[in-house]
């Protein structure tokens, strides 16, 4: 598999685009759309089978590797929320630290892994974050607010305005509940006739 590939994306939306991709698979492996919304990192094994059909097969996964991954996921997904930066830059730059990247000028500057084992993985995410973070692409990848999802999404309207993985789906679903709340309130509200059952 190219490790590039996205993956399947929820109400036919595009992918990111090129090697952005990575990010987005990366950060949504939380939710397998194949196999009913289950974590594929819930355990080490499937941790290292998503390594694995990646590319990264060199080294066998510890769980301390699978919680970094799992602790540099839910950063993406804070910043992709635009909620709480800092501390996300925080273990972004944790992260970083501890990975091996190499430099690459052909046909254009990139980084790539200086291996295939599980740092290897974690360290190409980052040098990816980094190069969508300067070439300004990171702006369209946004996590959906909606309160039980927060999949990772790619904006290619034209305004950058798209708010949800999928309006008919989780944008629906939160107007919904907003609706209903008001309409609650409203009869609440003081001074609003009670209706006899009469």
């Amino acid at each position: 598999m190219d490790p590039f590939l996205p993956g399947r994306q929820p109400a036919g939306r595009s992918p990111a685009p090129g090697r952005l991709g990575l990010v987005q698979a990366f950060t949504n492996s939380f939710w397998d759309l194949d196999a009913g919304g289950a974590d594929e990192w819930a355990d080490l094994a499937g941790y290292q089978a998503w390594l694995a059909a990646r590319g990264f097969a060199g080294a066998r996964a510890s769980e301390d590797d699978r919680e970094r991954a799992i602790a540099l996921r839910g950063a993406i997904r804070l910043l992709a929320l635009r909620r709480d930066e800092a501390e996300a830059r925080r273990t972004l730059d944790a992260v970083a630290a501890t990975t091996a990247l190499r430099v690459r000028f052909d046909p254009r500057p990139r980084h790539e892994p200086a291996g295939d084992g599980p740092g290897d993985a974690l360290g190409l995410v980052v040098g990816v974050l980094a190069e969508a973070m300067a070439d300004g692409t990171w702006e369209r990848l946004k996590a959906c607010p909606g309160p039980h999802c927060g999949w990772l999404f790619y904006d290619a309207s034209r305004n950058r305005s798209s708010q949800w993985c999928s309006m008919r789906i989780c944008g629906n679903r939160v107007k919904g509940r907003q609706f209903r709340e008001r309409a609650r309130n409203a009869e609440g509200a003081p001074g609003s006739v009670a209706q006899s059952s009469d």
